[in-house]
């Protein structure tokens, strides 16, 4: 038989409910008894509540451990891709530093390269202003232009010429030095700040060029004189247009311009140039074109090359019989009219005339003098010095040829 009067079953009576047998022995007993139990259920409750507790400390420990891990990973992130962003922006200034830097250098070093190529560093032989008319309608820089050796600003230049030699002291863009050509002289452009350019105009290695070969050139005077010489260079600007250059009196370099040249129409070799002086600080009277005479050297807008074939045969008959023309020529004796002409060779006709032994026969000097200058003005408009020589001559010997018969009877 079991003594204990009672007992706590938790699964049975849960928090509060105490089971008593009916057989207790005593009352005092009894109380003991249950507040025996009452304690016992009582710590057993708050070992569980402390349980419970402590179970909810540790699950609230592990999520903030967990929340901790977590914004100290995204904290991370952040940080990461802020770093990326700092480390991005700083590449790009450092890149754009490179960038300014090179860029820096760059200008140096073309302003090096420019520096070299001045006026300084090479010897100027002769210089033509790029605003001087070339033909009655344009420059000699709008037609460099033309030919697409210079541009824009480079038209408030100059136009120079250096010996071919002294090219190498000039350098292109990339810095190398030029290489001069076969040519006596090279043509160079001079800005405004004195910088050089070398223009690439290439020579013309057709007739002309050779000292033997001569051509007219219009000089740059006051009487407008015509000369028959050739020149030490001939650049071409493009298709037939040219540029001379040639050493006169005194050393001084001559430069001058052939729009055009002939064709080798009757009586005339081909390529033959018909040059016109460019002004320069040697020569300082220029041909103004403001004459018809020589607006008619210089038109553009006229067939060129029969203007240049037409002044080539009038001068040509201007020649004595070495081929040599007379001192009076004049630009308006070939200005490709033959109604234009600033003089006569009545002279000449007169004393070939006298060399005639049946003329000579038959008239005297005077005679023949007034003949000739009466005939002489009252020519027809278009005819050439030579075929009024030859009229003229034939006019002569018939009348003496009638004369010797008359006398003969």
């Amino acid at each position: 038989m079991n003594n204990q009067s009672g007992g706590y079953n938790p699964n049975v009576m849960g928090d509060n409910r105490i089971i008593f047998r009916e057989n207790t022995l005593e009352n005092a007993l009894s109380d003991q008894i249950k507040d025996e139990i009452v304690q016992v259920i009582t710590k057993s409750k708050r070992k569980l509540e402390q349980e419970r507790e402590r179970q909810e400390i540790e699950t609230k420990l592990k999520n903030q451990n967990f929340y901790q891990k977590e914004m100290g990973y995204q904290q991370s992130i952040g940080v990461k891709k802020e770093t990326r962003e700092q480390q991005n922006s700083q590449n790009k200034i450092k890149d754009r530093e490179k960038n300014n830097r090179n860029q820096f250098q760059e200008q140096i070093r073309v302003q090096q390269k420019k520096k070299e190529n001045t006026i300084k560093d090479i010897s100027i032989k002769q210089e033509v202003d790029m605003n001087t008319m070339a033909t009655d309608m344009d420059t000699i820089g709008e037609r460099l232009e033309e030919a697409g050796k210079i541009k824009g600003k480079e038209k408030e230049g100059k136009l120079a010429f250096v010996e071919s030699d002294d090219l190498k002291k000039l350098k292109d863009e990339n810095g190398n030095r030029l290489q001069g050509h076969s040519s006596r002289y090279e043509a160079v452009s001079i800005d405004k700040h004195g910088n050089v350019k070398a223009l690439d105009l290439e020579e013309d290695k057709q007739k002309g060029t050779n000292p033997t070969e001569k051509n007219y050139q219009v000089k740059q005077n006051k009487n407008e004189s015509v000369e028959k010489g050739d020149v030490l260079t001939r650049l071409q600007v493009q298709g037939n247009e040219t540029i001379g250059i040639n050493k006169g009196q005194y050393g001084v370099v001559e430069v001058y311009h052939s729009h055009d040249k002939t064709l080798g129409g009757k009586g005339v070799e081909a390529n033959r140039s018909l040059d016109r002086e460019l002004e320069t600080k040697d020569a300082k009277n220029p041909v103004e074109g403001t004459d018809q005479a020589t607006q008619k050297l210089a038109q553009k807008n006229q067939d060129g090359y029969r203007s240049v074939e037409e002044s080539y045969q009038e001068a040509k008959q201007h020649e004595n019989a070495k081929g040599e023309p007379c001192e009076e020529l004049k630009v308006e004796d070939i200005d490709g009219s033959l109604n234009t002409v600033s003089h006569s060779h009545t002279e000449d006709i007169v004393a070939k005339l006298m060399q005639n032994g049946e003329i000579s026969d038959k008239f005297t000097e005077r005679e023949i003098r007034e003949r000739v200058e009466n005939a002489w003005n009252n020519k027809e408009e278009d005819m050439s010095t030579a075929d009024f020589e030859k009229n003229i001559e034939e006019d002569i010997e018939l009348d003496a040829e009638n004369m010797r018969g008359e006398r003969g009877r």
